[in-house]
């Protein structure tokens, strides 16, 4: 194709040659001056205006509308005319072109700033790809069965977890949860919004798949879907408890720390100058900058002297949690003393038995007492209720640690009831919530649920972060600087178990099969891609492009400047009559 640059050049040769002839005309065949300049000004018009009916030029307008095909685009309706492009996933049609992924047709076509998705959405593939464009989504049909899926990433032996989930489009559906060997677990209805949820105790450490089952009025099962429990057993904490005489919810407390495999440390008085302790049970500043967290009662504490209390209080603003059993009246030292870090013990006339939630339908737990105080801070936030909504235990956070109070005084009565796993959860709630943080964060991932070769992205990450899978070890490439830094992509390639080594930590995690809850994969997609259009730009009418002009104008305006220079180039109108 002959560049603009040298058509101009031949039409600038053209108009010189022809304002030459026409001179050489004029001197031959005498005429009047301003026919000549006639002449020679349509002749350069002329060709001026052919030059732009060859390359019109370009003129601003509105960037377009590129209109991308996803995975079930063709459930929708009416498709929108305009140009069209189809992504891997979409279904296919021959006359749409397809490209590999949304960033290659970005690429291809950088003039493109508003897309029109039609389907199911974009795939964590193409999601990072619209940035800064304008996006419009056009779902195709609702997916039915499982669209909605969450469960804790971290669950811990003995505490109780809970999946909660939502199915649609299933009248009269039940959900089922069963265990690895099938046993059924729980099972409940769907409420009329669709939501359910089904719950299971840890009872060991490892990695096990449960079965969730959607099942329609019928039984018929619709859908089943791989439940992936990685139970963990925490890190040992240590612990140091102090008490002012032996009781039997001291026992089940300590029955519970040595269970659940924490680093007790413990000092009983039994009286004057008699007490059943452990070797690093003293109240010193090592021993506690050694311990993650301190359960004392109002007895033991009333004990201290006051060195021991300020020495506590340090240690507390330096991390260590602290946790004050009230099971009787407490001093006036006492409340002082927690005033003093923030909260603040009154008396109150209360009902002093109280009842817990259960968390199964057909438990009944024991009464329980309380002590007639009421804890109160600004900031304070409630780790125990009961079932009227009363505070039972209290913490506030205290510098770089956290101090609480408990006014539950016979706990040990769910074991003995035969709800030891009650018991656990509590204490084990409480302590979780208290004890002294840990210094190294975990590694987090982005996305709670995994298939195969579709990206995945964790943070938080160590520089030696690699990913385990079947004995074979893969290095990740984490981020050092930018919004991403810690962070790192992986793509899976099968189905099963994987672990994520971090520094010392570890995560586990589990890759579904391709096509198992493709309802939920689906509605994850949808609920991505109207995220993604709802902080979108307009950029629709504010951004434009430019694209080639019309040659009809230039075409219609050298048509009638040739016909002018053609009518008086042969008239006899301004030459010089010659006698």
């Amino acid at each position: 194709m002959i560049s603009a640059s040298l058509l101009a050049g031949l039409f600038a040769i053209a108009v010189l040659i022809s304002a030459v002839l026409i001179q050489l005309s004029a001197r031959r065949h005498p005429s009047r001056l301003w026919r000549g300049i006639a002449l020679t000004v349509l002749s350069a018009l002329s060709a001026l205006l052919l030059y732009f009916t060859l390359l019109p030029p370009s003129r601003q307008a509105p960037a377009g509308e590129r209109v991308v095909m996803t995975a079930h685009s063709d459930t929708v309706g009416n498709l929108p005319v305009g140009k069209r492009v189809a992504l891997p996933e979409a279904p296919t049609r021959q006359d749409v072109p397809r490209v590999p992924d949304l960033a290659t047709l970005l690429r291809q076509s950088p003039g493109i700033e508003s897309l029109l998705i039609v389907g199911d959405g974009l795939t964590a593939r193409d999601q990072d790809a619209v940035a800064g464009r304008g996006i419009r989504f056009l779902p195709g049909t609702a997916p039915v069965g499982l669209v909605d899926f969450w469960m804790p990433e971290s669950i811990v032996i003995g505490g109780r977890w809970q999946l909660r989930l939502r199915v649609s489009g299933i009248t009269g559906a039940r959900v089922e949860l069963r265990d690895p060997s099938g046993a059924l677990v729980d099972t409940t209805a769907i409420s009329a919004s669709g939501d359910a949820a089904l719950s299971d105790i840890a009872r060991a450490a490892g990695r096990v798949n449960y079965q969730l089952r959607v099942l329609d009025s019928a039984g018929k099962i619709r859908e089943s879907f791989t439940v992936p429990v990685a139970v963990s057993q925490p890190p040992a904490l240590k612990l140091l408890s102090r008490s002012g005489g032996p009781g039997p919810d001291l026992k089940a407390l300590r029955r519970w720390a040595l269970d659940a495999g924490l680093q007790l440390q413990s000092h009983i008085d039994l009286g004057p100058g008699m007490a059943v302790r452990t070797e690093d049970a003293t109240i010193r500043a090592d021993t506690l900058a050694a311990q993650d967290m301190l359960i004392v009662d109002e007895r033991a504490w009333q004990g201290f002297d006051g060195d021991q209390r300020r020495v506590i209080r340090e240690a507390v603003g330096n991390g260590l949690g602290l946790l004050l059993r009230v099971t009787g009246p407490v001093s006036a030292q006492t409340v002082a003393d927690f005033r003093q870090m923030g909260l603040r013990i009154d008396p109150a006339t209360l009902t002093q038995n109280v009842q817990l939630t259960p968390d199964t339908e057909n438990a009944e737990w024991p009464t329980l007492s309380r002590q007639a105080l009421r804890v109160s801070a600004a900031d304070a936030r409630i780790a125990l209720a009961g079932t009227q909504g009363e505070a039972l235990a209290v913490w506030r956070a205290q510098g770089n640690g956290r101090v609480g109070i408990i006014l539950l005084s016979d706990s040990y009565r769910l074991a003995l009831a035969g709800f030891g796993d009650a018991h656990s959860r509590i204490w084990s709630g409480l302590v979780s919530v208290l004890a002294r943080p840990q210094s190294e964060a975990s590694p987090v991932r982005r996305s709670d649920l995994a298939w195969p070769h579709e990206r995945m992205v964790f943070c938080q990450l160590q520089a030696d972060a690699s990913i385990q899978s079947e004995g074979e070890w893969q290095p990740l490439i984490v981020e050092t600087t930018g919004i991403n830094r810690g962070c790192a992509g992986f793509w899976p390639e099968t189905t099963g178990w994987y672990t994520l080594n971090s520094g010392a930590n570890q995560l586990p995690f589990y890759v579904h099969a391709p096509k198992e809850g493709e309802a939920l994969r689906r509605s994850q997609i949808r609920a991505a891609t109207l995220k993604l259009a709802a902080r979108a730009p307009d950029t629709a009418m504010a951004s434009r492009v430019p694209v080639p002009g019309s040659p009809w104008p230039w075409f219609i305006g050298w048509l009638v400047v040739s016909g002018m220079l053609w009518w008086l180039e042969r008239s006899r109108l301004g030459r010089e009559r010659v006698l």
